[in-house]
């Protein structure tokens, strides 16, 4: 589809690609890698012929075809969702056609663009791409603003499709189940890999390993032959020995270990304690022209909680975070901030309000009068600015580059709640985890949107879901928060089956109506409902307890399949089978998990039930 031949680019002092080479072929979906600001967006710009590299060649197929879903979206405003998508280009019954397709209903067609949600917006660009079916689809970052449903479809979408891809994305989690071969920018080169990114990074390792391996022995060779040298440089019979040994060390060609860049390392400052209740909402309602968000909502945090904000796209979360922070007001109620409280808000696309003009310390300037140039060197420094890097302007940086600064920010004064909409949207794998770290190691109170399941998992004490204008406590981390949900998937899908007359149902899961069938129960069928509670508990513990006997019979016949010493000179099969055994293990995992909750469950209605005699 398209050749990379030799290609080197840098911006004055600054270099991004030398000598660097790669193939893409048809038909593959390939995730180009590597860290903020190594070229990742300047390579798609070049394949796009928006620029030209300095030296070598982009060759591709004659009448190639490329389509490109860029980071930051066009702006888009006066248009409807279906005049977006079809731009008075291709017909219209087939915009509408793929707009159903992603989601849109009839209603939404005639929404304006600039009143969706960024994942809408994203869904309206797609959209268009589709109806110009392009023979390379070129995507940067795609996940950032899609819920799990919609990232679900999307995955599915691509890898039915068949299209060849080319994804710039941090999202390792999506990699993993979307692409084929992996490009990682790495020190000005393109290394080609082939597999998802979780082999890739195995592989990579393997690969360092091996060159570490091998500079140590070359290193071993070199001093023993210098040394001989050295001992007898000067001995006349030894002479042309030691010629020999000269020559030798001359031909040798050194393998050189390049050191991968340091990765941000930060902890944010220690800050005032705050009083217990931190923000209070009271009847607050909010609304976008005839679209209602909220009408009587009712929202608290306490310090030291990590709130995280859940829901479909759409549903309101940057809505409230905005109402949280102050920076929305609501239409009616009232905001309380609590006693001592000192706020940071991060909103969604925060970098794209920093000012392009100034430079990195201007930008940290700007957000205090009274820090010491030193301070903020170090501060910038501390998110890999350096020398010259802290004079760059705002606008020559990468997104991920942006978001550092705009996370800088927030550590130049202290504060003891943080507001934070998609903090780790734009940045590599390495500065999620400093940044995750740093948030579990901070002090204060956290209320926090984000579609990343091991942020998430890390991060939230409290989960808040956000559905129709409701917001719905769980206390507990975001695993609790799953668990639950799926506990109340499976009890009314249970009793859908039991209203329908034992029949399954044709859905793929319950709908609306069926969770409005199931109705709280009156106190005197409470043993009732616990004897039926007992009785599905059993149930579906019996149903774990073969599956997980199921699951550990096939994880020990392939760990017996992959011992065969046969098998190992066909690593792709090898690998294959690996992986689909790598899944098995965690689908056990899951399944073991369940099967304890499950277990902890019925012990509770055992003892309730004894409890009442």
């Amino acid at each position: 589809m398209l050749q990379i031949e030799s290609i080197s680019k840098q911006y004055s002092t600054k270099v991004l690609l030398t000598d660097a080479s790669a193939h893409l072929r048809p038909n593959s979906r390939v995730g180009l890698v590597g860290p903020n600001g190594a070229g990742k967006t300047t390579l798609f710009r070049m394949v796009l012929g928006e620029e030209s590299p300095d030296k070598g060649s982009i060759r591709k197929r004659p009448r190639l075809r490329i389509g490109y879903l860029p980071q930051e979206l066009e702006t888009i405003t006066g248009k409807t969702a279906l005049d977006a998508a079809h731009r008075d280009e291709y017909p219209e019954h087939e915009a509408k056609r793929i707009l159903m397709g992603l989601g849109f209903t009839e209603a939404d067609f005639d929404r304006p663009v600039e009143k969706l949600s960024g994942g809408y917006r994203m869904r309206v660009a797609l959209a268009h791409l589709l109806l110009s079916n392009p023979d390379v689809l070129m995507l940067d970052e795609p996940t950032n603003h899609l819920d799990k449903p919609t990232q679900r479809w999307f995955e599915q979408f691509l890898i039915q499709s068949g299209m060849t891809l080319l994804i710039i994305s941090h999202d390792t989690a999506f990699l993993d189940r979307v692409v084929t071969h992996i490009w990682e920018l790495r020190h000005h080169k393109i290394e080609e890999y082939r597999g998802n990114y979780s082999l890739f990074t195995r592989l990579k390792e393997e690969r360092d390993a091996q060159l570490q391996a091998s500079a140590t022995r070359q290193s071993k060779e070199i001093a023993r032959v210098q040394k001989f040298v050295d001992r007898f440089r000067y001995q006349a019979n030894k002479a042309s020995q030691v010629q020999s040994r000269l020559k030798q060390l001359d031909k040798v060609k050194r393998i050189e270990i390049q050191r991968d860049p340091k990765r941000v390392k930060f902890r944010f400052p220690l800050p005032s304690t705050s009083g217990r209740q931190v923000l209070d909402l009271v009847g607050a309602s909010k609304r976008y022209g005839e679209k209602v968000v909220y009408q009587t909502l009712d929202f608290s945090v306490e310090r030291g909680q990590r709130v995280a904000l859940v829901g479909e796209n759409g549903a309101g979360k940057s809505t409230l975070l905005k109402m949280l922070s102050g920076v929305l007001a609501p239409d009616t109620g009232t905001r309380t901030v609590g006693h001592g409280v000192t706020l940071h808000y991060f909103a969604q696309h925060q970098a794209e309000t920093l000012n392009p003009e100034h430079s990195v310390l201007e930008s940290l300037e700007e957000v205090t009068k009274h820090a010491e140039m030193n301070f903020l060197r170090g501060i910038a420094g501390a998110f890999l600015f350096s020398g010259q890097d802290q004079k760059k302007p705002i606008k020559a940086l990468s997104g991920g580059e942006r978001n550092r600064v705009a996370l800088a920010r927030m550590l130049v004064e202290p504060a003891n709640t943080l507001l934070l909409d998609e903090p780790t949207n734009h940045l590599d794998p390495a500065s999620v985890d400093v940044l995750t770290d740093a948030l579990a190691e901070f002090p204060g109170t956290i209320i926090f949107i984000s579609h990343d399941p091991t942020f998430l998992a890390r991060i939230a004490t409290r989960v808040v879901e956000i559905e129709e204008g409701k917001a719905r406590n769980f206390i507990g981390d975001y695993e609790y928060y799953l668990w639950k949900k799926a506990q109340e998937f499976e009890s009314i899908k249970e009793t859908s089956e039991e209203l329908a007359g034992g029949s399954t149902p044709t859905s793929s899961g319950p709908t609306r109506a069926m969770v409005q069938q199931v109705q709280p129960k009156g106190k005197g069928g409470e043993r009732r409902d616990l004897t039926k509670t007992q009785a599905r508990l059993e149930k579906q513990i019996s149903r774990s307890e073969t599956e997980i006997a199921e699951a550990e019979t096939k994880i020990k016949a392939r760990e017996s399949e992959l011992s065969d010493p046969k098998l190992y000179a066909e690593f792709d099969r090898w690998n294959l089978l690996h992986q689909e055994q790598d899944g098995w293990k965690r689908d056990l995992e899951r399944l073991t998990a369940r099967w304890e909750s499950l277990s902890a469950e019925l012990e509770s209605v055992k003892q309730q039930l004894v409890s009442m005699g």
